[in-house]
């Protein structure tokens, strides 16, 4: 074996001396004492605010070297390859000791949510790609990693498994000739935020060898109780291979999905799966002709358990986002480039209407707690990919909301990077919060919106400077660390569609 080049790994951390006050035995008038006490004790206070300022804002670097794997072209076994991971060109090219520190005083923070560090810095650098944690309550950063593989890059995606163990992060890496990258899959270590693993995905498509990059990753607990992720690779309309792996096997590859399986070329990988955690949906591109006829990309619905796969047609040109009703018996889907949106009957397996996005190039989808609205993140995908509104949808009148600013507008004019090439919107798990957190591909923000009052409630600067908030994760913690995503890319957990579930019978029976 070969060692890989050192990596080096940045991390949030801050060191803070302590100070004692104590009282005089004698000559100190106690009002002069309170007087001194008040002060230490806003000294201190105003030292805490600082403590968090700096975490994920001023980091310290550790290098952490990694192993390069002995994977020949032919994807010799390494002991961690499988059958499924070979068919779809997934293989582990470096392995790293992830242990470490805690990132971050989870007991202080339990509830947080996971997305990606990219762009430049305030220093005027390129970042290496990375990731941070953001308080899901508090709003503050409590944790930043920044990965160098000698090769910088903006991260498309951050997901977290679903017990909060491990990230993963779209990347890329230089080869040992200081000239060629290549495409890699990081997975993190979330409770040091260390690198634990690199994958780099690589397969035969017409005729010729073709490398993807991650681009969106989900995770679920599926319908026997078993953790999963899937990670889903390529750009574009030429999705997949996609993959589901376990991720407490070590992060091996269950099943590989492939054009094998889904018997169509995949388009813009943007997974979903159903509510009852029994169908994964994924979308179609159909044929090389489909960028002249109109609807021919599809659904591919795979059941889960016998990975039998029903094709669902004519849904829309390029889709993207998906967001389930609470009940599974509607699926909504996105058509970026017709900025359309269509609602798919998950029982007949078929699309039962139309309308307009109120967008253009909407990308995300998400609704609202008693899901009587649905609303569309205008990316300008396929357009001018600079967007900076979100359309709201009137889910009874079937059509865009009528008697509001419509659509929202996020932008801060004095700002054009707060809100740049929005992608996804994600609603916060707490029911009382009443928000949806939307990424920023272009950005320099998460944009925090408040649904009562449709306005911006938050803006969440990314660390250091940099930008590129593209996707993420909502996880809860237990003080020992082991923890559940709430939340993510692919829509809420079993629990969540639980309460808005309720929210949605409590509307009916008005």
């Amino acid at each position: 074996m070969r060692l890989m080049k050192r990596s080096k790994v940045v991390l949030s951390l801050a060191l803070v001396g302590g100070v004692f006050l104590g009282a005089c035995s004698s000559g100190v008038a106690q009002k002069d004492y309170d007087a001194v006490k008040a002060d230490f004790d806003a000294a201190k206070a105003q030292v805490a605010q600082l403590e968090a300022k700096v975490k994920g804002a001023a980091p310290s670097t550790i290098v952490q070297a990694g192993q390069l794997q002995p994977v020949a072209a032919a994807a010799q076994p390494t002991g961690w390859d499988t059958a499924e991971s070979i068919r779809g060109g997934l293989k582990l090219v470096a392995t790293y000791d992830s242990s470490g520190p805690d990132a971050w005083d989870v007991k202080a923070h339990p509830n947080v949510y996971f997305t990606s560090t990219g762009g430049t810095g305030s220093d005027g650098k390129p970042l290496f790609q990375g990731l941070h944690v953001i308080d899901a309550y508090s709003k503050e950063v409590v944790a930043a990693a920044n990965y160098d593989l000698g090769s910088t890059t903006s991260p498309h995606t951050v997901g977290v498994s679903p017990d909060g163990k491990w990230a993963y992060l779209q990347g890329q890496r230089m080869l040992s000739d200081g000239k060629t990258t290549e495409a890699v899959t990081l997975i993190i270590n979330a409770r040091t935020l260390k690198l634990e693993k690199l994958l780099k995905q690589e397969s035969m498509f017409q005729g010729s060898l073709r490398v993807q990059r991650l681009h969106h990753v989900i995770s679920f607990v599926d319908n026997k109780g078993q953790d999963r992720v899937v990670l889903e690779y390529g750009f574009g309309s030429n999705g997949g291979p996609n993959f589901i792996i376990d991720p407490k096997s070590n992060n091996n590859v269950v099943k590989a999905i492939t054009t094998e399986d889904t018997g169509y070329w995949m388009g813009h990988p943007f997974l979903t799966v159903s509510p009852d955690r029994k169908f994964l949906y994924v979308g179609l591109k159909m044929a090389a002709w489909s960028d002249e006829v109109a609807e021919v990309g599809g659904l591919a619905k795979i059941n889960l358990d016998t990975w039998a796969v029903t094709i669902i047609p004519a849904v829309g040109n390029h889709l993207i986002g998906m967001s389930h009703t609470a009940d599974g018996k509607f699926l909504y889907v996105a058509d970026g480039h017709e900025s359309m949106v269509a609602k798919v009957d998950t029982t007949t397996n078929k699309v039962v209407g139309k309308t307009s996005a109120g967008v253009a190039g909407p990308y995300g989808l998400a609704m609202n707690w008693d899901e009587t609205e649905l609303y569309t993140i205008g990316k300008g995908e396929g357009s001018h990919n600079t967007g900076s509104v979100v359309g709201v949808i009137d889910l009874k009148e079937w059509r865009p909301k009528r008697g509001i600013t419509n659509p929202i507008p996020l932008l801060d004019p004095n700002d054009m990077l707060s809100a740049r090439s929005i992608d996804h919107g994600q609603l916060h798990p707490d029911p009382n919060v009443n928000e949806l957190w939307v990424s920023n591909m272009a950005g320099n923000a998460t944009i925090v919106l408040d649904l009562k009052d449709r306005t911006v409630k938050a803006r969440i600067p990314v660390p250091n400077g940099g930008t590129s908030t593209h996707s993420g994760a909502f996880v809860k913690y237990n003080a020992d660390w082991t923890g559940s995503v709430l939340a993510d890319h692919g829509g809420p957990q079993p629990a969540m569609y639980q309460t808005r579930l309720g929210k949605v019978q409590a509307v009916a029976a008005k």
